[in-house]
């Protein structure tokens, strides 16, 4: 249709030329081969960027934020790969990472319109949506939860119900502890069996390190890798999404304003994600390179690599682009807030996410 396009205009243009010049033959503009025709349709086909066939107009806003919700682990590699391998800047997009503490916090940013996107997990904005906040998640690179819980070798938790008799460590606040009870009894363990010891992360971490409990609650993807290094030992892991309890982690969330306002943007922002997560994957070595320079205080290469692992078997997106969040995995989503209590109202899917402004696969 472009060709046809084109060769039309440039039909229209030849005749008004040879009309104007009284339909002289030396006056005649010059017939265009079918190579010139085609360097033309190229020039207009990069002039616009094309995702899957997808043409995306031209963006509404060039200078973005993305606030991650914590400080540098390997499972953001991702962002920094797309910034610096400059895939942003192929879609025309100027974006800047910025470091986080805490996804409370990043929400509150995006919902001010002081950041343009925040990462958090699904958990956070499922209940910032019925507070009243106007955010929205736009992706979701995790479809398989990173809660896990570690033990030591010699006192193993292969299920649930292996708690019983032992001790467990956990994050006073945190969705883990949140959820526990309900985790506990929709899996028929007797919690007055299982010793519950709740602290400060900091401390939990110390906890577990010098063997005072035998479990403890984390994410796969920042602290076990990191434990594991520090013990000398493989740990024994049990993944709540095994056990009924899947909440997504690395989920993206948008002003709900800025989104309306602005999908060309938002479009070619996941788009470049979407590039920068494949690459990673790919290129897993390269990626945890890449981070440990940009953060030599916060991350070597062997732990971000380790994470980066961890990543990806989480990131279990076949057939759909990277982000896609489905119905099934928000529904047990809002399943387990409002059975823990940790909601108290539920609305229509579409009011917490949407897959418009990915990739079309």
């Amino acid at each position: 249709m472009k060709q046809f396009v084109k060769l039309l205009v440039l039909s229209v243009l030849i005749l008004v030329g040879l009309a104007a010049c009284g339909g002289s033959e030396e006056s005649a503009a010059p017939e265009q081969s079918d190579e010139d025709v085609q360097v033309e349709e190229t020039q207009v086909d990069t002039a616009e960027e094309v995702v899957e066939g997808d043409v995306i107009g031209e963006p509404e806003v060039t200078d973005l934020t993305i606030r991650l919700n914590w400080r540098i682990k390997g499972e953001f590699a991702p962002f920094f790969v797309t910034q610096e391998k400059g895939f942003f800047e192929e879609f025309g997009l100027n974006v800047e990472v910025l470091e986080g503490n805490g996804s409370a916090n990043t929400m509150q940013a995006v919902a001010g319109g002081q950041d343009h996107f925040g990462v958090t997990s699904t958990v956070e904005p499922a209940q910032g949506i019925v507070e009243g906040m106007p955010i929205k998640m736009v992706a979701s690179y995790m479809n398989r939860s990173p809660i896990m819980i570690a033990s030591h070798p010699d006192t193993p938790v292969e299920t649930p119900k292996d708690l019983e008799g032992k001790s467990i460590a956990m994050s006073i606040a945190s969705t883990f502890t949140n959820i526990y009870p309900y985790f506990l009894e929709t899996n028929d363990v007797d919690e007055s069996l299982v010793e519950s010891v709740q602290v400060e992360s900091s401390a939990r971490n110390g906890l577990f390190l010098n063997k005072e409990v035998d479990a403890v609650a984390i994410f796969s993807t920042n602290e076990f890798p990191i434990f594991e290094k520090e013990l000398g030992t493989e740990l024994t892991p049990l993944y709540l999404s095994d056990f009924g309890y899947d909440l997504s982690g690395l989920t993206l969330i948008g002003n709900v304003k800025f989104l309306e306002e602005n999908p060309n943007t938002v479009k070619r922002f996941l788009a470049a994600i979407d590039k920068g997560f494949q690459y990673t994957l790919e290129n897993q070595e390269e990626a945890a390179q890449l981070v440990a320079d940009l953060f030599p205080d916060g991350i070597d290469v062997e732990t971000a690599s380790a994470q980066l692992e961890l990543l990806e078997e989480i990131a279990l997106f076949d057939g759909v682009p990277f982000g896609y969040m489905t119905e099934d995995n928000m529904n047990r989503t809002l399943d387990i807030l409002e059975v823990s209590d940790l909601i108290g109202d539920r609305y229509d899917l579409d009011r917490y996410y949407t897959n418009e402004f990915l990739p079309v696969d």
